[in-house]
């Protein structure tokens, strides 16, 4: 009986049927104290973009876990986030990626910084991100 489950599965998988995928995304930029550092690309503020991005190219998608910054007066290192999608498939992946790309690029616009740019103590200036 699990060899057939496992040849259904497998022709499931070869349908292109989709199946819910819950990823965390991970958001980092230079950050620091918010009056030496004044200026610099924020985590918060892109996952915040990023977050609005995806709620236009995937409506059905669902944000769970926020997590970011330390304390009201330092700009945020980091930022994190689960999304989840019901009925993943590559195209859905696609659209969350460049909401994301998106999202982020706002700040890193925002803030007049680009890939490759430095902060004066050598950090990259722009923002960052990664997903699993």
């Amino acid at each position: 009986m699990k060899f057939h489950h496992s040849l259904a599965f497998c022709a499931l998988l070869a349908a292109g049927t989709a199946f819910a995928g819950t990823h965390t995304v991970s958001i980092s930029a230079p950050g620091g104290h918010s009056y030496g550092s004044y200026g610099n690309t924020n985590a918060v503020h892109a996952a915040a973009n990023a977050i609005r991005e995806i709620e236009k190219a995937l409506p059905e998608a669902v944000v769970s876990d926020f997590n970011g910054g330390s304390t009201v007066n330092a700009i945020a290192t980091d930022a994190a986030f689960k999304v989840t999608i019901k009925n993943e498939d590559a195209a859905a992946l696609e659209k969350l990626k460049k909401a994301i790309d998106a999202g982020v690029a706002r700040e890193n616009a925002f803030r007049g910084v680009k890939a490759g740019d430095l902060t004066a103590s050598g950090a990259p200036a722009h923002v960052r991100w990664k997903m699993e």
